[in-house]
């Protein structure tokens, strides 16, 4: 059995309406999910857990649930970016947060489009889900812009690496 705590306003998203999200994910891995306030148990098979603990961690970390069971598919995972590892006022988070962003959301699509991952930004961090070497890829480029890198120059070396991006 694994533990997940889940910011308590996540709680509600990962439950869904009727109970109809915690079903979707239970039946994708094979678990069965156990939520006490925002702390989330997962029971089943090892692997399946695995799976179980990333999807309930996706939607803890602000990605919509049809986002996040992407997880359960084939070779794709989670991974996230601390940006109090970048940041250490909450001015200089919120800066950070902007640059990955982008105006009106434009690099954050940019690297979602061109990377082949989702991506979240939520409260101190960064959320990429998507196949390991994209995840790779597109993770040094939000690094690179985090470390204020500019984003003429992060963009180049997401496209010197776009014949590794996995379709």
């Amino acid at each position: 059995m694994r533990e997940v705590r889940i910011p308590e306003d996540r709680v509600a998203v990962l439950i869904g309406e009727g109970g109809e999200t915690k079903e979707r994910i239970e039946e994708r891995t094979e678990c069965d999910l156990e939520i006490q306030d925002n702390l989330v148990s997962i029971e089943g098979d090892p692997i399946d857990e695995m799976d179980g603990s990333n999807i309930v961690k996706a939607v803890g970390r602000g990605f919509n649930p049809e986002k996040a069971l992407k997880i359960a598919e084939k070779d794709k995972m989670l991974h996230v970016i601390d940006i109090s590892n970048f940041a250490s006022t909450e001015n200089s988070r919120d800066r950070l947060k902007g640059r990955v962003i982008g105006r009106d959301g434009e690099t954050r699509r940019h690297l979602e489009k061109e990377g082949n991952v989702d991506i979240s930004i939520y409260g101190k961090t960064i959320g990429v889900i998507g196949f390991a070497q994209n995840i790779e890829i597109v993770s040094e480029v939000i690094k690179q812009l985090l470390n204020g890198r500019s984003h003429s120059s992060a963009y180049g070396y997401l496209e010197k690496n776009q014949g590794s991006i996995k379709r």
